[in-house]
């Protein structure tokens, strides 16, 4: 009877354990089709050879790829604008690690922030809400890390670069009012006081008032909604670095101090906005 048995069960085990095989299958293949159907994402893809932007649809799986050579999430003609044959990000920087992975510390206290001689950010006041509208503000410390800032792609621009800009727009007198974002804030169309002098925003740079952190002055955080501000990847002195500013008040794409000094203003210590370029 043992005999008998035997052959019997083995049958039974073996059509048992196909079954089980072929419903997992089943569920694997299932579980395929679900991830076949994940939603797409538009991301603006820079084609190297053409030196073009153009936007396209990649599965969500897909799009860190993109992103780590350089690609920008969204439709091309909301986060970049070309201004002759330079390609700028419409956005303020908003990251908070180095191009490696490495964090940047975020400091609030301004006593440790007046003390840095390494990269940090901040939010303007120390408030998360502004850093939606605005992006983060750096330190030039963090501007300068070897480590890079920007993300792959990009670069902080020179000051030679911001000079190139300014040129393309006709010259530091009138290219402020050509980069600031429309509308005033009293009339609810904008975020600049007003009058928000001469602003078109005809070269889609679309500048916002950002503000800047002092450090080391009395006042800690000054100017939002009356000025922006944005770092170079430049040196200038032991203590100063080249940066632009646009101010509600004027067209001039100014470097601090004023264009007649010829000597920029912001001390490396100050946080300023970053706006990124095309490499």
């Amino acid at each position: 009877m043992k005999k008998l048995l035997l052959p019997w069960l083995a049958t039974l085990l073996f059509t048992s354990c196909q079954k089980e095989i072929t419903g997992d299958k089943a569920l694997d293949e299932s579980g395929g089709a679900d991830a076949n159907k994940q939603a797409k994402v538009a991301i603006c893809h820079y084609d190297a050879v053409t030196r073009s932007s153009k936007t396209i649809e990649v599965s969500q799986n897909a799009s860190s790829g993109h992103l780590s050579h350089g690609d920008i999430l969204g439709d091309c003609s909301a986060v970049l604008t070309t201004i002759c044959d330079q390609d700028w990000m419409v956005k303020n920087l908003d990251v908070t690690t180095y191009r490696n992975g490495d964090p940047i510390p975020q400091v609030t206290d301004p006593s440790v922030w007046t003390a840095l001689t390494t990269g940090a950010w901040c939010y303007y006041d120390n408030n998360l809400s502004n850093g939606a509208i605005y992006g983060k503000l750096y330190n030039w410390y963090a501007v300068n890390d070897s480590r890079g800032l920007a993300p792959i792609g990009w670069h902080v621009p020179s000051h030679a670069e911001w000079t190139i800009l300014s040129n393309c727009l006709g010259g530091y007198a009138i290219a402020g009012g050509k980069m600031k974002s429309t509308g005033t804030l009293e009339g609810g169309t904008g975020l600049w006081l007003s009058p928000n002098t001469g602003s078109t925003n005809s070269s889609g740079f679309t500048a916002r008032p950002s503000g800047i952190r002092m450090g080391g002055f009395a006042i800690d955080f000054a100017s939002i909604n009356r000025g922006a501000y944005w770092w170079s990847n430049t040196d200038y002195s032991t203590e100063r670095a080249w940066s632009r500013r646009v101010d509600f008040q004027q067209t001039i794409l100014d470097w601090g101090i004023g264009i007649a000094s010829g000597e920029p203003a912001f001390l490396k210590l100050n946080g300023m906005a970053v706006r990124c370029v095309r490499d």
